[in-house]
């Protein structure tokens, strides 16, 4: 999720804590209250510091040095014990106890599992496995997860002098969760209706779109290295956009073993490679179809080798600007027109 979002949960989150202002009296938040409140914050956002630290060329930025071991489960302790003795810092009256467990929790419910339901997903089993977990809930930016979350916070600031802020967060943090979770019942609804009309598919994922609640895309990998993409609705059946041949060995083994290559196919879920001679040596193009208009792939990673295997250069292509690319999903226009169809598998230099 954004930082907004991540920030704002875990100030909901350590607003759950029960305060320790006596009903009836003037709400006089103790240091441990406004510790709390703090550390929760920070440990909503600590993780991503690591795009600090982040080194390399765009695509093993993009897809490595975030969301990794500073997004790991093993490492949420970390996180919160750094967000605690900062608040502890700050607010030298503060008690330990409720600041490491609000802060833990922060870590794990304001930005582990958000960052999981997204549709980008993140490695929270490291350093015990590289893999990319995600739940393909909502996408990255969603301002209806948000909204409320905002409104909790502005009534919290108004009645700051009142035991309603603490209620006005959590209002807020249960508008927010009661939209996910709305979002996880169609989700599983449409994932089911997809794998109807797919009844030969070796698998079926449903992909959140952006700004929309009830209409979503969808990848459907089928037999002879084929897969399926389109759109469905809430109150409609799936439409097929087009069909892809993409075979798991499109991509020469000696391309393959370049590690920012190797990086954005452990990233794709459903990969649509193709391979072009350039001058000096070859441009590897990784689109992932869980990102697609209407079947076009959005998402690419471009990465260009030289002769010696060597990375020259290495970008990610949106297929156009946010705005350009919602003004298609929304308005209905065909993606632009290109010199030929998307294929998998190596081309010849033109």
């Amino acid at each position: 999720m954004d930082n907004l979002t991540h920030g704002l949960l875990g100030l909901a989150i350590g607003a759950l804590r029960r305060p320790d202002v006596s009903p009836g009296a003037p709400a006089r938040p103790s240091a441990t209250d406004r510790a709390t409140l703090v550390a929760s914050v920070l440990a909503a956002e600590l993780p991503d510091l690591d795009t600090l630290l982040a080194r390399g060329d765009a695509v093993t930025v993009a897809l490595h040095a975030h969301r990794g071991l500073s997004h790991a489960l093993v490492f949420a302790p970390v996180v919160a014990l750094v967000a605690t003795l900062t608040a502890k810092a700050l607010f030298r009256g503060a008690r330990w106890g409720p600041l490491l467990l609000t802060s833990l929790a922060s870590t794990l419910f304001a930005h582990l599992l958000p960052d999981l339901w997204t549709g980008w997903g993140t490695r929270v089993l490291l350093p015990f496995s590289d893999a990319r977990l995600s739940l393909d809930w909502t996408v990255v930016v969603d301002p209806w997860v948000t909204l409320p979350l905002v409104v909790g916070t502005a009534l919290a600031w108004r009645w700051r002098a009142s035991l309603r802020a603490w209620w006005a967060l959590r209002v807020g943090l249960a508008g927010s969760a009661a939209y996910v979770g709305a979002r996880v019942v169609v989700w599983a609804l449409l994932t089911q209706r997809v794998a109807a009309a797919h009844p030969q598919a070796e698998q079926v994922r449903v992909f959140p779109a952006p700004l929309a609640f009830g209409t979503w895309r969808y990848v459907a990998r089928l037999p002879g290295d084929l897969l399926a993409a389109g759109d469905v609705t809430l109150t409609g059946q799936p439409q097929e956009a087009r069909r892809v041949h993409a075979p798991a060995a499109a991509l020469p083994r000696e391309l393959g073993e370049v590690p920012t290559v190797r990086e954005a196919l452990a990233w794709a879920r459903f990969p649509v490679v193709t391979v072009a001679a350039v001058e000096g040596g070859s441009e590897v193009r990784i689109a992932d179809l869980r990102y697609h208009l209407r079947g076009e792939p959005t998402l690419t990673f471009v990465v260009r080798v030289d002769a010696a295997r060597a990375v020259t250069d290495a970008r990610l292509e949106r297929g156009g600007s946010a705005s350009e690319l919602l003004r298609r999903w929304r308005g209905g226009e065909e993606p632009p027109p290109r010199p030929e169809d998307v294929r998998s598998g190596p081309t010849a230099a033109p």
